[in-house]
């Protein structure tokens, strides 16, 4: 994405705007992590997104636990963690 406000006047009031619109759009947006290997993703680094996952993900270490807790079964393996934080 390129935004340009070539007056300069309202840079700083639009990027806040920009900013808003693609936090909304990213909270409605769904990873599909199903048997995915995060073993090497640092926990910091999807912080606030939505996933579903099954019993063959491989969670950094560390993690698996709470993504367990904060997660609810959506079909038969296959569960949905909102809002990931790992911090």
């Amino acid at each position: 994405m390129v935004v340009r406000d070539s007056s300069g006047a309202r840079t700083a009031v639009r990027m806040g705007e920009i900013g808003q619109s693609l936090a909304a759009v990213l909270a409605t947006v769904v990873l599909d992590l199903t048997a995915a290997d995060l073993t090497g993703l640092e926990p910091d680094r999807l912080p606030g997104i939505n996933a579903i996952w099954s019993s063959g993900t491989v969670w950094p270490s560390g993690i698996a636990d709470r993504i367990r807790t904060s997660s609810r079964e959506v079909g038969p393996g296959i569960f949905l963690v909102r809002h990931l934080d790992w911090a």
